[in-house]
Order: structure tokens, then C-alpha cells, then sequence
């Protein structure tokens, strides 16, 4: 009977350690960015079900902190993904469920749609990427381009759609997908966190 009790724990232990290095889920990429001011004590945010109506949650700030750190980096400011706008209410992603509420961003907060936000990052493949998306191609829409390594660093010159013209280095550039056909981001943002994710 011991034996039993004895192998059931080292199952548990083992599927928890399982479970803990499971990849993060490539997130969807949504409309935009918004980054939070990182200036002084920033009080939980009220999010609401529908812009200023029903008041649902807040949003602690080490929650804020955590959710999205993997993938801009921690030394970047605090982001979160935006999937909607009215006016200037936006709709954030608040948890890593994908579940979203609605906020009004205050003037010391930057939204930047993709396209503005995209221009000039340091970026890599995520390395839970397709395969056949981790590659540079000669033209938006190409079918076959050049495979790349997941730690190789790009700079985005312009984003069009879901295609961005990189420079890999001074005498190679082309196009990446930066998102793919359902919306999930590619890449991460050259951070240490987004090239250890397994």
C-alpha cells in the first residue's frame, strides 16, 4: 500500500513539473498595443464589461506586470494586447485566459496600432511558431522562403497587414509573417523571456 501512495505522489509531482513547462499559448494579436506608465504607484485599473457600463473587475498592476512580460520583455514598460476600440475606450486582454474588459486609458498611456507600434522593434520568432511561418520571404504572399532560427534578431522596417519587411543585418532583408492566418503573434520583442520559451 505504501508503494501505491508512493507512486501516485511521484506522478503528481511529475505532471505539476509538466503542467509548470507547458509553452505559454501564442497570444492573439488583437488591434494594437497599449503601454501603461511605469511613472509612480499605479493603482489597480477598473475594467468594464462594455465602455463605462457595468463595472466588472480591476486589474492589478503585478498582474498587469506579469501577464504579457514574456513577450515584451520586463525592462520594455508594462503592455497589454488591445482587441477593440470605441472612441477612446479600448479593449484589453486582462488575463492569460483571453478573457478582455474594457478601460479608459489615461493621457500618460500610449496606444499604438500595430502598424505605428511594429516600426523599428527588435523582434524574433517565438518559438512556438509554425515551422513553415519561421521563415523570411521574398515578397508579401510568397509561399517559400529562407528558414530562419528562432534566436535570430530582426529589425522591423514597416508592417503591412500581417506581413513586415525585416532587415536581418546590413546586406539581407525581406518579409516575415508577424502574425498568423487566425491572429496569433509570431513573434516576441528580442527579449530573453520570448527565446526560452520551449
Amino acid at each position: 500500500m505504501r508503494y501505491v501512495q508512493l507512486t501516485i505522489i511521484i506522478l503528481l509531482f511529475f505532471s505539476f513539473n509538466l503542467v509548470d513547462a507547458a509553452p505559454k499559448m501564442r497570444p492573439y494579436s488583437g488591434i494594437g498595443v497599449l503601454r501603461l506608465s511605469a511613472l509612480g504607484p499605479i493603482e489597480p485599473v477598473p475594467l468594464y464589461d462594455d465602455p463605462g457600463i457595468g463595472r466588472c473587475c480591476k486589474l492589478e498592476i503585478q498582474i498587469v506586470r506579469d501577464l504579457n512580460n514574456w513577450l515584451f520583455g520586463v525592462d520594455q514598460g508594462i503592455f497589454l494586447l488591445v482587441t477593440a476600440r470605441k472612441g477612446r475606450w479600448l479593449e484589453i486582454e486582462r488575463d492569460d485566459a483571453g478573457r478582455t474588459g474594457w478601460i479608459m486609458p489615461e493621457r500618460r498611456w500610449i496606444y499604438q496600432p500595430w502598424e505605428q507600434f511594429l516600426k523599428g522593434k527588435m523582434v524574433v520568432f517565438l518559438p512556438n511558431s509554425p515551422k513553415k511561418m519561421i521563415q523570411v520571404f521574398p515578397g508579401i504572399g510568397a509561399n517559400t522562403g529562407k528558414p530562419v532560427s528562432i534566436t535570430q534578431t530582426m529589425r522591423i522596417i514597416q508592417a503591412r497587414g500581417d506581413w513586415a519587411y525585416i532587415l536581418l543585418n546590413q546586406n539581407s532583408a525581406g518579409w516575415i509573417r508577424w502574425r498568423d492566418n487566425d491572429g496569433r503573434l509570431l513573434i516576441g520583442f528580442d527579449t530573453p523571456e520570448a527565446k526560452q520559451i520551449d
